[in-house]
């Protein structure tokens, strides 16, 4: 009850994109099943390791997002960002833990 008070107070003051709404709650209830069926059948270790190279990706990509955009015309950023990338590879790949099984 206090959800549903909640929801409707935020509701009478905020704009809601209806049609972002609806796509994004009919996507979560077909994928959801979806989802179930194919967790099943697919390794933990796998999922695992997809989950966690999902949290990175989103991350940085929430981090790019706050950066300043004249940020991205600068070869400093360009060459730090290769520098990061080529030593999480190298470290990626020294480790078994990251090579496919």
């Amino acid at each position: 009850m206090n959800s549903f008070a909640g929801l409707a107070g935020h509701l009478s003051g905020a704009a809601v994109d209806w049609p972002l709404a609806l796509t994004v709650t009919v996507t979560a209830v077909v994928g959801s099943p979806v989802g179930g069926r194919i967790a099943g059948r697919v390794p933990q270790d796998v999922l695992r390791r997809a989950f966690g190279w999902l949290v990175v990706v989103m991350g940085v990509f929430v981090l790019a997002r706050q950066l300043d955009p004249t940020l991205w015309t600068l070869p400093v950023t360009w060459a730090t960002l290769g520098t990061v990338l080529a030593a999480a590879a190298a470290t990626c790949l020294r480790r078994r833990s990251c090579r496919p099984a």
